[in-house]
């Protein structure tokens, strides 16, 4: 059980090494005040209210930022540098609150605090990288992997894997058209082998590097991968390219077959749909002034509607729903977009234009500020759509795409989420980002969303929003 939740007990595991740092720095604090020459002021009641509220601030923030989420596979520099930031924002947030109340912590307390957590944190991220090793060796969280083709691409994995261990890849085969008959250093397996071998090797992932988005000739690997429940990814550098702009330290490539876990789904699909809600209210009572600013400013400006509606959905021929927004366009708008075609300025699925002459005075400001999406709420408080998710796009956009028939069944899981207001293509560049980068990164999410996946989509986009970033 602990294997194929490998994920769930290293997050739990590591928070837990986190919490013990913040406690021992804590201790450290408390045994000076009691035996050194140095006075502190700060009362032990107040004392335990400041470390107890860092420690909070601190798993929070953590959390937002892709620690624990990613621990399990980061690379301990990275590591370091995540931690480094969670603790220095966490202690200004802290030592904020007190500014304000002057109850937690006082100076003494602080520097004596920050300095034995900084070494206490970075003995926690080392333990826990050394213990993920050592897990390894046992073969807890271990992937056992077959990879299609024998070429560069393929070489370029396996050093890598080699390099770092901690990505949790064991390489066990090669999988070619025909055998070559020179020795090799890995075994090779052709097409009528693969049953015996993943049954003998117990194989968890196929991998097939390619310079694009495709099986590379190898389409039978996705009946077979369906067949014995095995995720099969797409390595390639462009899939690569866009999950580091979006943040996302990971190799294991872009999946088009999962096997369905269907009480795991089902647990995370509930716990997901409790926190769209509550976050969907809290947000709405919170905006609730902006929403009436808005309303007012663009019945003054351009009078009504004051919504704009749009049929949309996640996947070609998937389910519809009425997408809401604050109208940021003169009327009409849809009839005059045939007539502006020619100058748009994203591939032919997306229509974007960055002086888009149909955007009134007010929805310029709406639009770079993002306000314009916030009546999304609502589409999250019926249940249409998820606070995080894959974009949704209007039914045109899906019909202008030129794609061929295999591509569409690739993504076909990109439907199995509901569409969300914000998600990996919102903090990876907006309206920068192109149609199948942003089927890649959804396709992404799809496969590893979860509560601590949308609070670091969450934390990234509040940045996206205050700096305008690829908003227009």
């Amino acid at each position: 059980m602990i294997k194929r939740n490998w994920k769930i007990f290293f997050t739990l595991l590591s928070q837990a090494h986190d919490l013990a740092a913040i406690a021992a720095a804590g201790a450290v604090v408390f045994f000076l005040k009691g035996n050194s020459r140095i006075v502190f002021t700060t009362p032990h009641q107040n004392l335990f209210i400041g470390i107890a509220f860092f420690a909070v601030t601190y798993l929070v923030v953590a959390s937002m930022l892709g620690l624990y989420r990613g621990s399990f596979h980061l690379r301990l520099r990275l590591q370091n540098l995540i931690w480094f930031r969670a603790f220095i924002i966490s202690l200004l947030i802290t030592l904020s609150l007190n500014s304000l109340s002057q109850t937690f912590v006082g100076e003494r307390s602080v520097i004596a605090f920050a300095l034995s957590l900084g070494l206490f944190l970075f003995l926690a991220r080392w333990m826990v990288y050394r213990m993920n090793l050592t897990f390894q060796k046992m073969g807890l969280g271990i992937h056992n992997v077959l990879i299609a083709g024998n070429g560069a691409e393929t070489e370029r994995l396996i050093e890598r894997f080699s390099i770092y261990p901690e990505l949790g890849y064991s390489v066990k085969g090669i999988i070619v058209k025909e055998k070559s008959g020179r020795p090799t250093e890995l075994p090779q397996y052709t097409r009528e082998e693969l049953s015996s071998v993943i049954g003998n090797e117990h194989i968890d992932r196929i991998l097939v590097p390619t310079p694009d988005f495709s099986l590379n000739g190898h389409s039978y690997l996705q009946t077979l991968s369906e067949e014995y429940r095995i995720n099969l990814k797409v390595i390639s550098a462009e899939a690569e390219d866009i999950l580091n702009i979006s943040k996302i330290y990971d190799i294991g490539g872009i999946t088009i077959v999962s096997p369905p876990r269907y009480h795991v789904e089902a647990a995370k699909k509930a716990m997901k749909r409790l926190f769209d809600i509550v976050g969907s209210i809290i947000a709405l009572i919170i905006l609730s002034p902006i929403f009436l600013v808005t309303i007012l400013a663009i019945v003054v400006e351009s009078g009504r509607p004051i919504f704009f509606f749009q049929r949309r959905t996640a996947m070609k021929n998937g389910k519809e729903f009425n997408f809401f927004k604050f109208r940021s366009m003169v009327n009409g708008a849809e009839e005059l977009k045939r007539t502006l075609m020619k100058n748009n300025e994203s591939d032919g699925a997306l229509f974007k234009m960055k002086n888009d002459p149909r955007i009134t005075r007010v929805g310029r400001i709406i639009r770079k500020s993002s306000i314009d999406e916030l009546p999304q709420l609502l589409n999250v408080l019926k249940g249409d759509m998820s606070l995080v998710g894959p974009r949704p796009l209007p039914l045109a956009d899906f019909n202008r795409a030129q794609e061929t028939p295999s591509f569409w069944h690739a993504i076909k899981d990109r439907d199995s989420v509901k569409p969300g207001m914000t998600g990996l293509w919102q903090i990876s560049g907006r309206s920068e980002i192109k149609f199948k980068e942003m089927i890649l990164l959804d396709l992404y999410y799809v496969e590893n969303y979860s509560l601590l996946f949308d609070l670091e989509i969450l934390f990234e986009t509040i940045s996206v929003v205050l700096f305008r970033r690829g908003a227009y």
